[in-house]
């Protein structure tokens, strides 16, 4: 390939690149950042959940279909208090099928980045993608059922012709 080929490709991937938007977590420090800092540096959150003692989850996915959600924790008077990626091992393990709800998994994991209807099992999956352990990329079909209650858990493992491996 010439010199000048590699240069135009070098060139809109870059250009590709630079109309990305950017997520950046860094400056976000827990007891010192307030709800008003996590909103200047992450945007609007996807979704909002209250909890009972006056605090809230703030949902930011980085989708669709990205690999990372985080959940910003704020206390009742508005300062942060956790950050944390959510689509982990550690969380899916947290899952218990039959048990589980629906707005359990959301305020788990976050928002799914696409929700498909299963008419002949009566069920909607709601799919996340995640790393693995082994980086490798896995689709996530969490099972939901009419009533709201998580069914199953479906884990596919992409393989390297599909994108799978990082």
């Amino acid at each position: 390939m010439s010199i000048r080929i590699r240069f135009a490709l070098t060139a809109l991937a870059a250009l590709a690149l630079a109309g990305c938007s950017t997520f950046s977590i860094v400056g976000l420090a827990p007891g010192k950042s307030t709800e008003a800092d996590v909103r200047r540096a992450l945007g609007e959150p996807a979704k909002t959940y209250p909890l009972p003692d006056g605090s809230r989850q703030l949902a930011y996915p980085t989708g669709p279909g990205g690999t990372q959600t985080y959940m910003a924790q704020v206390s009742a008077n508005g300062s942060l208090t956790r950050l944390e990626q959510v689509l982990v091992e550690e969380k899916f393990r947290m899952v218990r099928p039959g048990t589980t709800t629906a707005d359990e998994i959301e305020r788990l994991i976050g928002p799914p980045w696409q929700k498909i209807a299963f008419a002949n099992k009566g069920q909607v999956a709601w799919d996340y993608v995640y790393l693995d352990t082994w980086d490798y990329l896995v689709d996530l079909s969490v099972m939901v059922d009419g009533r709201g209650i998580v069914q199953e858990m479906v884990h596919a493992r992409r393989t390297r012709g599909d994108s799978g491996h990082r």
